[in-house]
Parts: C-alpha cells; sequence; structure tokens
C-alpha cells in the first residue's frame, strides 16, 4: 500500500517553488544546446552572464583531472583549447547539480545519482556523437542522459522517509527500483516525476519521453533515439557498476534499443573506454571537488 496518501505525491511535486522553474542561465545554456547554428561566443556570453557558474567551470577545467599545461582563465580560452561541446557539457552538468543543491543530510545519495547521471550523459554523448550526421534526431542525447533519472532528485530530496522504505523493498523484499517506488509514492516512479518536471520547465517532448521511458522503451510503439540512447546509457553505466543508488540496478538493454543505435560490441567496447577515460572528472563533479 502507498506511504504518501495525505496529499498525493503528484500534488507535492507541482507544489514545489523551488524547482518548478529553470535557472536563467540554465535556460540560456540549454538554448545553446539546442541550436545548431550556436557559437563559442553565444555559450561564453551565457556563462559569463553567470560570475559564479564561471568560477565552478573554470575550477573544473583547469583540475587535475584535465592535466592542461597552462591555466584557462577565461571562457572563451576554455572553449578553444577543449572545445565547445566539452565546455557545454560542463556548464549543463553544474548547472543542474547546482540547481539541486547539496543537502548534507542526502550528500551520499545525491554523490551516488548526479555520478551516474554524469556517466549517462558521457554515454550518451559518445551515441551522439557517433550518429549525428546519420541520424540527426539523436541530437540531445547527452542531455536526456543527464536527466534522465532527475527524478530521484526530487525523491531523494522531497520525500526522505520513502528513500528508506524504497530501499527497505529493494535489499529485503526483492523488489525492483520501480515497483518499490510505485509501493511507496501513490504509484508513481522516479520516471513519471522527472517526467512531470521536465514537462513543466518546457523542455522538448522527446527529453520528456526519454525521462519517462528510459526504463523500457519498447514499450512505446516507436521510441525517440534519445529513450533509446538514455536506455542503453543507464544499463552500460550500471555494468562499469556507477549505479545511482540500487545494487539490483538491471545492466542489460533491450535489444531493440541496440538496434535503433546501430550497436555492435566493438562500439559497446569503445564507449565503455570512453566511460573509464572519463571516470576522475565525472567522480569530482558530483561530489563537488572541483566545482
Amino acid at each position: 500500500m502507498a506511504q504518501l496518501t495525505v496529499l498525493g505525491v503528484r500534488e507535492r511535486v507541482w507544489a514545489l517553488d523551488d524547482v518548478a522553474t529553470l535557472p536563467s542561465t540554465l535556460v540560456r545554456i540549454l538554448s545553446v544546446v539546442q541550436d545548431e547554428s550556436a557559437t563559442a561566443l553565444d555559450l561564453a556570453d551565457v556563462v559569463a552572464s553567470d560570475q559564479a557558474l564561471t568560477l565552478k567551470i573554470l575550477g573544473t577545467v583547469n583540475s587535475s583531472y584535465y592535466g592542461l599545461h597552462r591555466q584557462i582563465r577565461t571562457i572563451p580560452d576554455a572553449v578553444v583549447i577543449l572545445g565547445f561541446d566539452e565546455v557545454e557539457r560542463v556548464a549543463l552538468a553544474i548547472s543542474v547539480i547546482n540547481m539541486f543543491g547539496r543537502d548534507p543530510s542526502n550528500a551520499r545519495a545525491l554523490h551516488m545519482l548526479w555520478r551516474h547521471s554524469l556517466a549517462c550523459s558521457v554515454v550518451a554523448g559518445f551515441f551522439e556523437a557517433r550518429l549525428h550526421t546519420r541520424k540527426p534526431q539523436i541530437a540531445g542525447a547527452h542531455v536526456a542522459g543527464l536527466l534522465h533519472d532527475i527524478g530521484k532528485a526530487i525523491i531523494i530530496q522531497q520525500f526522505p522517509g520513502a528513500v528508506a522504505a524504497i530501499n527497505r523493498l529493494i535489499e529485503d523484499e526483492g523488489f525492483s527500483h520501480t515497483d518499490a517506488e510505485r509501493e511507496e509514492l501513490d504509484g508513481y516512479t522516479h520516471c513519471d516525476i522527472g517526467a512531470w518536471l521536465a514537462g513543466r520547465w518546457g523542455l522538448p517532448p522527446a527529453i520528456v519521453e526519454s525521462i519517462e521511458m528510459h526504463h523500457a522503451p519498447s514499450a512505446l510503439p516507436q521510441a525517440h533515439l534519445l529513450t533509446h540512447a538514455a536506455h542503453v546509457a543507464d544499463c552500460l553505466c550500471n555494468r562499469a557498476g556507477i549505479r545511482s543508488m540500487n545494487a539490483n540496478a538491471t545492466c542489460d538493454f533491450e535489444p531493440s534499443s541496440g538496434i535503433a543505435l546501430d550497436l555492435d560490441e566493438s562500439v559497446i567496447a569503445s564507449a565503455e573506454v570512453k566511460l573509464q577515460k572519463q571516470r576522475g572528472l565525472i567522480g569530482a563533479m558530483a561530489a563537488g571537488g572541483a566545482c
């Protein structure tokens, strides 16, 4: 029986003023992400308008992970040296993480969530880079990977009692993560909550779909490529041991997603190599060490 019946989960999520509206800087970064004609100057202008974000990005790109021989002092320099895509990815990730804060009481759960989300963004972004000329609808896959579990951030911060109960059902009674969530959250899951939030933010329908259906793309008559990318990225990151919370998370993706993304063993191996190379940066950003 669901535990949250006095005020329904959906009503409580829709009443969250602190995450109901995206910060203006994040809105502008997402606009740059979606605009194929956007330039490095556009990105630099957006970031420069937010001094705190600028400092965090520069702190990240000057971290030991990149091993640069000279210090980067401006965002345009960062774009020249690291590339537009890399700086945009860092800016987007830092902005999303900062939006939800770093509540000390939920530090471990949030660290695992952001680590997994960042890893999924890397893998989905790998598919995006590989397929974008043949399948342009893959554009934005790295965003889908970053946001696919955004509903878990809401659950962690707004329903902390449910988190403990969900974990007990998984560990003691063998529930799947989504079934445990349904049991404790009025029949809803992090996929539903994340999709509600993404819809309220006005994100593109393909992103909303990828958040809502990333665990079961084959349940749709024709899933968007972003949904397939988020699904496969989720499974491969679980396989690599970079899970968001539950140790029983699935590591096997649906065959239909492999077909949609033109995957074979060599492509999967290359994605896994890409992920391993970025583990250091992922961990630092999730922990806030470089940010």
